[in-house]
Order: C-alpha cells, then structure tokens, then sequence
C-alpha cells in the first residue's frame, strides 16, 4: 500500500489529467464491488453430525415421554373399571348413556384417547369415588383420606348421606390377629365401606370407600369408638362383615384397590363385628360382656344416637 501512495505522489500531474482520472475512476469502482462482493459471502457453518444427532434424539424422547404420560392415563382409566370387574369392551355398556360410547370406541388404547374427555375422567372418579389426580398420574394415593378417630358424628352424616343416596351400604371391618382388650396386646382394625353402585350383566359392582383410621383395639377410647361405630351401623341395619388380614396399612393407605386386597384374602367371614357390642341376653356368641354396657353409656353419653336421629330426619 505505501509503494502504491508513493506512486501517486511521483506522479501527481498526470493522475490528475483527465486520462488518469478516468482510469483512477474505473479502479476504484473495481476495488468497490470486489469488497462488496466480500460481504455479501455466506458464513459457512460447520455441522457436527453427531450433535445434530444429540438435537433429534432429545427430541425424540421428549416427545416420547409426552405419549407415554398420555397413554398412561388411558390406562389408567381402563385399570379404574377392570378393578371393578368390568371388563375393557363392557366399559362402554356400563357408563352413563349421556356419553354416547359404542364399543368400537374401546378397541385399543388409539380410540379410548378419541374419545376420552375431562368429563367423561371426572364422572369415572365420582362414581367410583377415585381421586383425579391419580388417573392423571400425579399422586399414588387412589382414594382420599377419611379419617373418622374423635369423629363419629361424622361417620354417621356419611352413612346417612349415602343411605339416601339410595346406596346398599356394607362395612367390611379387618383385624390383623385375635383381638383382646388387654393393654399389653396391640392388634389394630381397619374399616372399609362397600357400596353396590350397578350392575355389569347380572354382576354386582361396587364403590369402596377406604377409611384411614387404624383403631387400637388395646386403647380404650379407640376401642370404644370402633365399638359405637358397628352400634350405629347395626342400628341402620348396615350390614358389617369381619375378615383377617396382615394388609391393614395398604387398606388405611388407600393405595390399592380394595377389590385387588379382598380377592386375595384365602378365607371369607372369621368374626362378627356385632358380637363385640351385643348384650348377652341377646346373644349367646357375645364378646368382651364386661363393658358391654360402659360402652353403651359412653354411646349415650357422647350424644351418639340422638345425632344419628337428627341426620336421618334432615
């Protein structure tokens, strides 16, 4: 460059006549659109095939994991009725006509995913009394926690509500061992309610109702309790059925199908609920007769019954 300045400096007349500035014209023009033509070149970039790759994986198993969350709701959904005995392709005969379901609607988990919608999730969960969220997939807790300890006039608004919701009502009590109300000896119960709620064909098919209470049949307050609860309930000839089992925290829990627990429980009825609150005048099978009436007293004087007859008039 510095050569090139001294040139015109050397030859300053004659740049400046007009042949020299008619060619200085053509080379500047020259040396313009050459750095023009510089700029307008395209940036090369340089592809790493194996990050590209990364890129479309990630993608790829987003994308995935959204149908999988997807899909996992449908079955889910489908799990809600099989648990209650009905099967895939009966779904559509025992949900409400309202929905207009046909059976070609649940062939596979592609036509269950047309055609299910928030309201058809949300009447599944009140009939059979499953929480949303879990068909959802965000919590493992199937049923809500109901809690009935120091509570038992709720207790009986709940089983009047369900009485006059027209519900044929049962009390399945669980007892883990043989009980005695020796404080030295911890064995625990656990209630679940069975509600009739249709039939699948001539197949009955209930609701259940888990109860989270584990009541100490050694403390005497928990023990009375229990005891007033299968009172009220053999007042309102709610039916109450005794069985055995080591699963009493998975049935508290609410984690688990009931239906699941009962299926796998190798002995049907063991004790009766009734014996535990049954004068002995009435009945020859009656158990721990030694407070049989301080129970009595203690339903009496905690206001038991008198809130039962208001609920059934309200």
């Amino acid at each position: 460059m510095s050569e090139f300045i001294k040139y015109l400096l050397d030859n300053k007349d004659w740049i400046f006549s007009g042949i020299g500035i008619s060619i200085m014209t053509i080379f500047f023009t020259f040396f313009r659109r050459r750095e023009n033509d510089t700029a307008r070149i395209p940036y090369i970039v340089t592809v790493n095939p194996e990050s590209d790759k990364n890129i479309t994986s990630q993608s790829k198993d987003k994308v995935d994991n959204m149908q999988g969350n997807v899909y996992e709701v449908v079955k889910r959904f489908v799990k809600v009725f099989e648990t209650h005995g009905i099967q895939q392709n009966q779904i559509p005969f025992f949900v409400d006509k309202k929905f207009d379901l046909k059976l070609k609607d649940f062939k596979d988990e592609e036509s269950i995913l047309e055609v299910l919608n928030e309201e058809l999730i949300n009447w599944t969960c009140n009939k059979f009394g499953i929480q949303k969220e879990w068909i959802e997939g965000t919590t493992n807790r199937i049923y809500c926690r109901t809690d009935y300890y120091k509570q038992i006039h709720i207790f009986i608004e709940d089983v009047c509500k369900l009485m006059k919701e027209g519900k044929s009502i049962e009390l399945l009590a669980f007892k883990n061992g043989n009980l005695n109300n020796r404080n030295d000896i911890k064995h625990f119960v656990v209630l679940l309610f069975r509600c009739h709620i249709g039939n699948i064909n001539s197949k009955p098919v209930y609701k259940y109702i888990p109860i989270s209470t584990l009541w100490d049949w050694s403390y005497w307050r928990s023990r009375y309790q229990l005891k007033s609860i299968f009172f009220i309930c053999e007042k309102l000839r709610v039916i109450t059925m005794g069985y055995d089992t080591i699963d009493k925290n998975i049935i508290a829990s609410g984690e688990d199908f009931p239906q699941n627990i009962i299926n796998n429980i190798p002995i049907t009825i063991t004790w009766y609920p009734e014996d535990y609150i049954d004068l002995p005048s009435r009945s020859v099978q009656a158990k721990e007769i030694d407070e049989t009436e301080e129970v009595r007293s203690y339903i009496k004087k905690q206001g038991y019954i008198d809130y039962l007859q208001k609920c059934i008039k309200s």
